[in-house]
């Protein structure tokens, strides 16, 4: 599943087995999800893993949040790049979700002071529609998946590039 602006992989399964088997696999954490998003900021470490429990927040069940009583979410990331716009910081992020929470690597960035570029829910209404003036939607997207083919049992790997919306900002 990838959140309603989040650009990138999806996978399918063509039959009832298949899910399944993906869905354990996922479950199990044998699936390698890369994920790429510019946010606020210098990040600072570089390379890091962020390892918060996630959950719905009671007080706003549309949003989640890092909560103590949440479910265990692990997000690790390494910086791409650095990039300035109107004197203010950005950094481009690759990130390896291990769990799959919903909204998890929105909540941890925000969590650790680095809120994803365009992100309405998390980086706060009125930072979200200044950088809606120059980036049409959330910057995230999910790059490429690896995971263990349901029937050949083979290691598969699939890749999507930065689609052009995104990739344009860069430049």
């Amino acid at each position: 599943r990838l959140d309603k602006e989040t650009s990138g992989i999806l996978l399918v399964a063509k039959t009832e087995e298949a899910f399944g088997e993906l869905q354990r696999q996922f479950k199990e954490r044998l699936t390698h999800k890369t994920y790429t998003a510019l946010v606020h900021g210098t990040v600072d470490p570089a390379e890091g893993v962020i390892n918060e429990t996630v959950g719905r927040l009671p007080w706003r069940r549309d949003r989640f949040g890092v909560l103590a009583d949440g479910r265990p979410a692990e997000t690790a990331y390494k910086v791409v790049a650095n990039y300035t716009l109107e004197n203010k910081p950005y950094t481009l992020l690759s990130l390896n979700p291990k769990t799959g929470r919903t909204h998890q690597i929105r909540i941890h960035l925000k969590h650790i002071g680095y809120p994803i570029v365009a992100d309405e829910f998390y980086a706060g209404r009125k930072t979200a529609r200044n950088d809606r003036r120059w980036c049409p939607r959330l910057f995230l997207h999910a790059g490429s998946i690896k995971f263990i083919h349901p029937t050949e049992k083979k290691e598969l790997e699939f890749s999507s590039p930065l689609p052009s919306d995104l990739a344009d900002i860069l430049k």
